[in-house]
C-alpha cells in the first residue's frame, strides 16, 4: 500500500492533517470521506532515505521462489488473483518486495493484467517469468504454470547455491592472503625499512620495490581507500552495461576450471527455459527471443537469435542446432527427437536435467581443482616476501 498525506476539514470546519494508507488516491479520499472529512488536498508521501536504502537491498531469488510457490497454491485453491496478492504482500518480510507486490496489486485492481503489472519490475520478474504468467492468463492454467515456474526457479537456485558454496573456501583463502599482505606492508615492512636504512646497506631491487610499495600504502591510506572504493563502484557500473557484462562473461567463460562450469550452466538455462516456454504454448519464435535474453554468453545469445531467423524461414530448429557449433551435439539430436515425437518441451527438460547433473559433478570437484592454483599463488606471495626480507638480512650478516 501507499501512504498519502492529506489536509482536510471536519464537520465543524476545523483543519486536520495526517496520513492514510491506501492502494490508490481514490481509495484514500473515499476513506477520509467516510470519516466525515472534506479533503482539501491529498498527495502520495515520498519515500524517505530509509525506504530508499531498503529498496537498494533488492529482492533475493529465494523470496521470488517462495512468492511463486505460494501464489500458485492460492490460485489452485480458487482464491482471486487480487486477494492472493493482498495476502502475499502482507506476509512478505522483505520490505522492498512487499512494496512491489502491493504496487502490482494496485495495477491489477486498476484493470491491468497480472503479466503487465509484473513487467514493470524487470529486475525482480524476468522476461521469461512475465511471458509465462501471460500465457497462464490466456490459457486459464495460471496455477499450473506458476507451479512449474516455481520448480524451475528452485532448481536454478539450488544449482547456484552449490556453485557459490564451492567458492567459499577459495574466497576465504584469497581474502586471508590479501589481509596478511596488507598487514605486512603496513606494519612489518616499515620497521624493517628503518633498520635497513640505519645500517646503510645496499638493498636488492626486489626489496627496494617492496619498501617503496609499503611507503606508498602507509603514506597514502586515504588515496588507497578512494582507489579501492572507486574501483569497486566503477566496476559495478561497468558490469551493468552490455559491453561490461559481455567482456566479463567472455573472460569467465575462457577461464580454466570456471569456463566449463559456466558453459554448462548456460546450456541448463537454455534448455530449461525453452522447455518451460514451449510447454506454456508460447510460439517458438517468441520463446527463442526470450531465451536469448536468458543466456549469458554473447556467442550463444547470437546463435539463439539466428535460430529465430532460421525458424521464420521455415527451416528445422534441430537442423540448425546440429549445424551450429555453439550448440553441443546432444541439443541437436534431442531436439530432432522432440520434433519427431511432438514432445519438444519434455525432451528439452530432460536435456536441462542432464546438463544440471554435469554442472553438479563439476562443482563438487571445484575446490579440488582450485587447490593447485591457490597453492601457486600462496607460494608466490610467500616466496616474494621471503626473498625480499631474507636477502638483505643475509647480506648484512656477511658484511659483519
Amino acid at each position: 500500500m501507499s501512504i498519502f498525506s492529506y489536509t482536510a476539514k471536519d464537520r465543524t470546519g476545523d483543519s486536520r492533517t495526517g496520513t492514510v494508507d491506501a492502494r490508490s488516491m481514490e481509495i484514500a479520499t473515499s476513506l477520509l470521506r467516510n470519516q466525515g472529512l472534506f479533503v482539501v488536498s491529498i498527495s502520495e508521501k515520498r519515500e524517505g532515505i530509509i525506504d530508499q536504502v531498503i529498496h537498494l537491498r533488492g529482492v533475493p531469488t529465494s523470496d521470488v521462489v517462495a512468492f511463486t510457490r505460494q501464489f500458485s497454491t492460492m490460485i489452485s485453491a480458487g482464491l482471486p488473483v487480487a486477494r492472493a496478492l493482498e495476502v502475499l504482500g502482507s506476509q512478505s518480510s522483505n520490505k522492498a518486495f512487499q512494496r512491489i507486490i502491493q504496487d502490482v496489486l494496485r495495477y491489477v485492481e486498476g484493470g491491468a493484467s497480472l503479466s503487465s503489472a509484473l513487467a514493470r519490475y524487470p529486475n525482480v520478474f524476468s522476461p521469461t517469468y512475465v511471458s509465462l504468467v501471460g500465457a497462464g492468463e490466456t490459457s486459464g492454467k495460471l496455477d499450473e504454470i506458476l507451479n512449474r515456474l516455481a520448480e524451475t526457479l528452485e532448481e536454478e537456485r539450488e544449482l547456484s547455491s552449490k556453485f557459490k558454496g564451492a567458492l567459499i573456501y577459495p574466497a576465504i583463502v584469497m581474502i586471508a592472503m590479501v589481509g596478511v599482505f596488507i598487514i605486512l606492508m603496513v606494519f612489518v615492512v616499515p620497521k624493517l625499512a628503518d633498520m635497513y636504512r640505519s645500517l646503510n646497506v645496499p638493498l636488492p631491487m626486489i626489496t627496494t620495490l617492496m619498501i617503496n610499495l609499503s611507503d606508498f600504502m602507509v603514506n597514502n591510506i586515504l588515496i588507497m581507500f578512494i582507489l579501492v572504493v572507486g574501483g569497486i563502484i566503477g566496476l559495478r557500473l561497468f558490469l551493468k552495461t552490455p559491453t561490461g557484462r559481455d567482456m566479463v562473461t567472455e573472460i569467465v567463460f575462457r577461464a580454466p576450471v570456471f569456463g566449463k562450469i559456466n558453459k554448462q550452466k548456460d546450456m541448463v538455462s537454455f534448455a530449461r527455459t525453452l522447455s518451460l516456454l514451449i510447454s506454456a504454448a508460447i510460439p517458438i519464435v517468441e520463446a527463442l527471443e526470450i531465451v536469448a535474453d536468458v543466456v549469458r554468453h554473447r556467442g550463444l545469445r547470437e546463435a539463439t537469435l539466428e535460430a529465430v531467423k532460421q525458424v521464420e524461414k521455415g527451416n528445422s530448429l534441430s537442423g540448425y542446432f546440429k549445424q551450429n557449433e555453439r550448440f553441443p551435439p546432444l541439443i541437436g539430436q534431442m531436439a530432432s527427437v522432440g520434433e519427431e515425437t511432438g514432445q519438444m518441451d519434455q525432451v528439452l527438460s530432460r536435456v536441462g536435467s542432464y546438463y544440471a547433473g554435469e554442472v553438479d559433478h563439476l562443482v563438487k570437484g571445484l575446490s579440488s581443482a582450485l587447490e593447485p592454483i591457490i597453492l601457486v599463488l600462496l607460494g608466490g606471495m610467500v616466496g616474494f616476501l621471503i626473498i625480499s626480507i631474507i636477502t638483505p638480512i643475509y647480506k648484512i650478516t656477511n658484511a659483519l
